[in-house]
């Protein structure tokens, strides 16, 4: 490979490949947020571990405690509501499910344990101001229900956000 075809594999393409890369990069203080009892230490310790991890290591964490990691993440996306901390939450499922698609059933296995369905977690995300928070929100369970797909069917990516906000719309909620 040469040095101009480096540089295109290392910068982000679009907006949100680049977003993304900017809240990776902003680590988290998982300690404070244990600290003001705003995550169980259970939560906090499987954070920290599973963020440093390698992709071989997680594989091995999810292989043995995929049920903590989904409640995890599940909990910190319901317990904390400091944007750049839920941003990076969901970009961390989002990388999660990117480095392998079968990761997916952690999800729906909790779902199924906790009586609940798998994504319903994300629908309050999609009242939220940023629109990175909503984007993610919504393409998460986008990705997680339809296998990869081809570069050129990328479209359909683009459009589901929509259609789920149309879902959300057109579905009445009880106050």
């Amino acid at each position: 490979m040469d040095i101009r075809g480096a540089v295109d594999a290392a910068v982000p393409t679009n907006i949100i490949a680049a977003k993304a890369a900017e809240v990776r990069a902003n680590l988290v203080n998982w300690q404070s947020y244990l600290q003001s009892q705003m995550i169980s230490s259970e939560d906090c310790e499987f954070i920290k571990k599973f963020e440093v991890a390698t992709s071989e290591e997680k594989q091995v964490i999810l292989t043995n405690e995929g049920h903590q990691c989904a409640k995890t993440f599940l909990n910190l996306m319901a317990h904390i509501s400091k944007e750049q901390t839920v941003q990076y939450i969901l970009t961390l499922i989002d990388d999660t499910l990117q480095e392998n698609h079968q990761r997916v059933n952690i999800f729906f296995d909790y779902a199924k344990k906790t009586k609940n369905t798998a994504w319903s977690y994300f629908l309050p995300m999609l009242n939220r101001q940023d629109l990175f928070t909503v984007h993610m929100a919504s393409i998460i369970p986008h990705k997680a229900t339809f296998p990869p797909f081809p570069q050129k069917q990328a479209i359909n990516v683009i459009m589901s956000p929509f259609h789920f906000f149309q879902i959300k719309d057109n579905h009445p909620t009880t106050n």
